[in-house]
């Protein structure tokens, strides 16, 4: 089944679960109370689902930049951006368990199940006069990708009502996104001599970007119907760690990048109980990511035959990294 068929069902499936609670709202009498929650005894959920991903991991570099000799050169940012794309399917597991209607655990992880169809575009602005002209072009095919991502949280409900509550808490998401794509093409936009390149459809370049990303959060419920509720949650983290590694395998060369910043998440999800066990989500996440740091390039020994010397150096670099996921999910409850 191909994406568009996938994305297809998707859709129906989440139009479906959003007209179910209003039937069932036309057809029951009953006063709005959750089905699983039994005040004073813990709870269990698994759940398993399907989730549609867009967005991009995206680095840029530019100045300064500190060679290996000492010498610092300073200018404009950036001279050069990686775009890598995420068009992605990815299938998800998750475990919720709750305790005296207050207290509230959950781990969740995904593993990606498709490649993406968009391609990774490389960009560099090489004229120091003018910074503003694109002077290299390049788009490469995902030959080869492997993403997934933990996530563990812990809340704690501090108002309740009747038919609502808000909680807040803590959590910890780690993701690691490894890329392999093939040249495509490569020329100048601007007219420049010596970049015209059409690939032979060898990879070109590796690249893996990993987060740490502890937060907090703070969210609430709202139970529509007897069968029916929907939750949002607002994450932010200060403490975002990122480390990526880019190989030019065409050049031998090597970038290695350290970098921390901060993200912001929003999700919001609508549930549906078939009855007193099973259950089932659609939801739509957003991430977006920002850090900064520094990151180094360290060429083969073969500059040094060739040049007598090999360039190492740093430079300055920026990550941004949003994401988007829709996710259609079937769970149980004990």
């Amino acid at each position: 089944m191909n994406k568009r068929v996938q994305a297809a069902w998707m859709a129906l499936g989440i139009t479906a679960i959003t007209a179910l609670p209003v039937f069932a709202a036309g057809n029951s009498s009953a006063s709005p109370e959750p089905v699983t929650i039994t005040t004073g005894q813990a709870k269990a959920e698994i759940m398993l689902g399907i989730e549609s991903w867009s967005g991009d991991n995206t680095y840029q570099i530019g100045y300064p930049v500190h060679w290996f000799d000492g010498v610092v050169e300073n200018g404009y940012f950036p001279f050069s951006q990686l775009e890598f794309p995420l068009d992605i399917y990815m299938i998800s597991a998750k475990g919720n368990a709750e305790f005296h209607n207050i207290w509230m655990v959950s781990a969740s992880v995904k593993k990606d199940i498709s490649s993406p169809d968009d391609q990774m575009i490389d960009q560099d602005w090489i004229t120091t006069s003018n910074p503003g002209q694109l002077d290299v072009y390049s788009n490469s095919d995902i030959s080869e990708f492997e993403g997934y991502e933990f996530d563990v949280n812990a809340k704690y409900k501090f108002f309740r009502g009747e038919n609502w509550s808000l909680n807040a808490g803590v959590g910890y998401i780690y993701q690691n996104w490894q890329y392999t794509a093939n040249l495509v093409q490569q020329y100048s936009p601007s007219g420049q001599t010596g970049y015209d390149y059409v690939g032979d459809g060898t990879p070109a370049i590796n690249y893996k970007l990993e987060y740490n990303i502890p937060y907090i959060q703070i969210g609430g419920k709202l139970n529509l119907d007897k069968q029916f509720s929907v939750e949002g949650n607002i994450s932010y983290s200060p403490l975002v760690d990122a480390k990526n590694v880019d190989q030019h395998l065409l050049r031998q060369k090597v970038n290695t990048g350290d970098l921390d910043g901060s993200s912001w998440m929003f999700n919001l999800k609508g549930r549906y109980d078939f009855s007193e066990h099973w259950f089932m989500i659609a939801s739509y996440d957003f991430k977006e990511m920002k850090t900064d740091g520094t990151m180094s390039a360290e060429f083969s020994n073969t500059y040094l035959y060739i040049y007598g010397v090999i360039p190492n150096h740093t430079v300055y670099e920026e990550i941004e990294s949003t994401q988007h996921a829709m996710a259609l999910s079937m769970g149980y409850s004990f």
